[in-house]
C-alpha cells in the first residue's frame, strides 16, 4: 500500500522558479540552471523506480514511503528516497541516477565517476549514508519496543551506470533487478517481527514524523523578475491585466496558467503572505480596488482586517 507518494521538493520548485526568474545576463544563471538539470534528472530517476514498484506485487502486508525527511534530537537529518514497511524488515532504498563508469574505493569511502571522455567526477558514498539511516531507524524501532531487521540497497535507475567489480561486494544493483532482491528479502525473513497493526502504528508514525526539507534561496529577491511572466516568450516580457484577462506586452498572447505560476513563485520568493499593496507592488497593477477583486475571486484563507488584512498563498 502506497502510504506516502513522491513530490517535486522545494529545491526543484526553487529553480524553477529561478529559471523564470533569473535574467539570462546575471552571472549564476548558468550555475542554476545546471543545478536544475541535476535536480531533475535525479527527480527523473526516483520516478523511473517508482514505477518498478508499480510492477511489483507483494502478497504481504506492507506500506511504501516514498521521500522520507526524519530529524534527529541532534539535528542530523536523514532524507529516504524509499522506505519499505513490513512485518518481516523494514527496507531503506537510496536511488542513484549515474551515467558512466562507477569505482568504489571503499578504504577512502568515496564514489568515482568516469564519463565517456575520461573526465572524473567524486560522488558521495551512498553505503555509509544508508547506514547511518538504518542505525536511526533501528533506534526509533526500539525505542517502540520492538525488534525487526533493516535492510537497505542503493538502486541505480540508470541503465548507463556501469558498475565495475569495486562494487561487487555491495547491495547496489540496477533498477530491473529490484523486485528479485524484494522477493530474497522476504525468503530471507520469513518470521514476522510486528504485528499488522504495530506496522500500521509505526508506519503512521514516521509519516507524522517526516519534515519536508526546504531550499532556501540563497541570493536577493531584489535580483528577480516581478509579474506574470509569458511562457511563449520564454518568459522575457511581462503580461499585463487587461479587462479580466492576463495578456503580453509582446506576443498579445493570454495565458492563466502564467497568473498560477507567478503565485507560486511569489510564494518561494516571499512566503505564503500577500497583501493588496503587496500584490499591487509585485503584478504591476495600480487599481487597489482591481486587485482586491482578483484577491477575492481566488478565495483565499485570510488573515487580519482592513489594512492590516493579509492572504495566504497555500
Amino acid at each position: 500500500m502506497l502510504l506516502k507518494k513522491r513530490e517535486v521538493s522545494s529545491k526543484q520548485l526553487t529553480l524553477e522558479m529561478l529559471e523564470r526568474r533569473l535574467p539570462k545576463s546575471h552571472p549564476k544563471t548558468t550555475y542554476y540552471q545546471e543545478m536544475l538539470n541535476r535536480t531533475r534528472a535525479g527527480y527523473a530517476g526516483e520516478q523511473r523506480v517508482d514505477q518498478e514498484w508499480q510492477s511489483i506485487y507483494l502478497e504481504q502486508t506492507h506500506y511504501l514511503l516514498h521521500d522520507v525527511v526524519l530529524k534527529e534530537e541532534g539535528g542530523f537529518i536523514h532524507q529516504m528516497d524509499t522506505l519499505l514497511m513490513a512485518q518481516n524488515f523494514i527496507l531503506i532504498v537510496e536511488i542513484k541516477n549515474i551515467v558512466g563508469r562507477v569505482e568504489y574505493m571503499e578504504d577512502n569511502h568515496q564514489f568515482i565517476r568516469i564519463t565517456s571522455d575520461d573526465k572524473v567526477d567524486g560522488f558521495r558514498n551512498p553505503f555509509d549514508q544508508v547506514k547511518r539511516h538504518a542505525g536511526m531507524l533501528r533506534r526509533l524501532v526500539q525505542m517502540s519496543g520492538h525488534h525487526i531487521p533493516i535492510e537497505y540497497i542503493v538502486v541505480s535507475a540508470n541503465p548507463n551506470m556501469i558498475m565495475t567489480s569495486s562494487l561487487s561486494a555491495q547491495p547496489i544493483f540496477h533498477v530491473s533487478g529490484l523486485a528479485e532482491r524484494v522477493e530474497q528479502l522476504f525468503k530471507q525473513h520469513q518470521r514476522a517481527y510486528l504485528s499488522k497493526e504495530v506496522l500500521r502504528e509505526f508506519s503512521e508514525r514516521i509519516l507524522k514524523m517526516h519534515k519536508p526539507a526546504h531550499w532556501t534561496l540563497d541570493m536577493k529577491v531584489d535580483e528577480l523578475k516581478k509579474g506574470v511572466l509569458c511562457f511563449k516568450c520564454d518568459y522575457r516580457f511581462v503580461m499585463h491585466y487587461r479587462q479580466g484577462k492576463w495578456r503580453c506586452e509582446n506576443c498579445g498572447g493570454g495565458d492563466d496558467q502564467a497568473f498560477n505560476n507567478a503565485l507560486k513563485d511569489y510564494r518561494h520568493m516571499y512566503g505564503e503572505f500577500i497583501s493588496n499593496s503587496l500584490f499591487q507592488d509585485f503584478f504591476g497593477i495600480s487599481c487597489a480596488k482591481t486587485v482586491y477583486k482578483i484577491l477575492k475571486s481566488l478565495q483565499l484563507q485570510e488573515v487580519g482586517a482592513k489594512k492590516g488584512r493579509k492572504y495566504i498563498i497555500k
